[in-house]
């Protein structure tokens, strides 16, 4: 099961709120999983969803509100064989009251219906009519792209985080934006072909999401893979300090010992001051040592500003005899 939909099943199984919060959720789901049918004076309302929890919600909340019973069908999806959908339809007057209380038609001027595409402000007057709408919308078209694997026993996050919400009209796009930005979380736009996509990349504002929403579980996880992934990414940086520390160490040494050889080719070492002498000897004896190992080798004791003053003497020295 994807962290989607384990995301999605969480926040349908929780209680359900009051008939003006239940009705902004309603309202949400209709105009994200929803889809209306128009004949003649009437409509036809089918949500439909592959989460059994999530249609069983939709009952619930139908239940709740109108204190009406509807029935799920079950098929086979055309489109992913292995998929399954559930399907409530709703038609006649009872689709018509559903559809006025929920704010996506209304009677217009000419005494006929016409669809909403706006979030109407009777829905989602207060906070928590804020909150369910955002929860009706996150159980009707969110999809997050975020992949959590147990390898070796250790949680390991493989891609990017990315959580979205798709919609087709822009006006509504544009509130439930704003919607969300009245609850502190911003989304952010794109358009794919025909639809507005409104996403969130950051991990720690899916995790807000998450908990605006009730995916208290959800929320645990990512926090997790939070906290391991800075661990992970601290233990990368100090590996790669570590690394190139090395290899500085390595090159240093390297450039030292070509100097060594080029002295002792031509002038000798010998005939180098004593205390530079000693230090050739010491770092021909000890190719690998890093500055601190060198440290601890020297008798009397040099510090390490004293051991590189007195190798970039030497190595100054191998370049003037280069130049003759």
């Amino acid at each position: 099961m994807s962290f989607s939909v384990k995301a999605k099943t969480e926040v349908a199984l929780q209680p359900t709120g009051s008939t003006f919060e239940n009705l902004a959720e309603l309202s949400a789901m209709i105009k994200t999983c929803g889809q209306l049918e128009r004949g003649g004076d009437s409509y036809k309302l089918r949500l439909s969803t592959e989460i059994l929890p999530v249609i069983e919600r939709i009952q619930a909340l139908i239940a709740s509100v109108f204190n009406e019973n509807v029935d799920y069908t079950t098929a086979c999806d055309t489109i992913r064989k292995e998929s399954t959908r559930y399907t409530i339809v709703i038609t006649d007057k009872f689709a018509t009251k559903v559809l006025t209380n929920c704010y996506v038609i209304r009677r217009n001027q000419f005494d006929g219906w016409e669809q909403l595409n706006a979030v109407s402000r009777f829905i989602v007057y207060d906070e928590n009519t804020q909150r369910a709408y955002i929860r009706g919308a996150f159980l009707g078209c969110a999809s997050a792209n975020i992949t959590i694997d147990e390898i070796d026993s250790v949680k390991k996050h493989r891609g990017g985080y990315h959580l979205e919400f798709v919609f087709d009209n822009k006006t509504y796009a544009n509130d439930f934006v704003h919607i969300m930005s009245e609850q502190g979380i911003t989304l952010k736009t794109t358009l794919r072909k025909y639809n507005v996509v409104c996403y969130i990349k950051e991990i720690e504002v899916i995790s807000d999401l998450l908990a605006l929403v009730g995916a208290s579980n959800a929320v645990l996880v990512l926090q997790n893979e939070l906290a391991i992934r800075q661990v992970r990414n601290n233990l990368n940086r100090q590996l790669n300090c570590a690394c190139a520390n090395i290899s500085k160490s390595v090159d240093a040494s390297m450039k030292q010992l070509d100097a060594i050889s080029k002295i002792n080719q031509t002038i000798g070492i010998e005939n180098l001051p004593d205390h530079l002498q000693d230090l050739c000897l010491l770092r021909l004896a000890n190719p690998e040592a890093s500055f601190d190992e060198l440290v601890k080798l020297t008798n009397p004791p040099l510090t390490k500003s004293g051991i590189n003053h007195r190798f970039r003497k030497i190595i100054q020295i191998a370049d003037e005899i280069k130049e003759i």
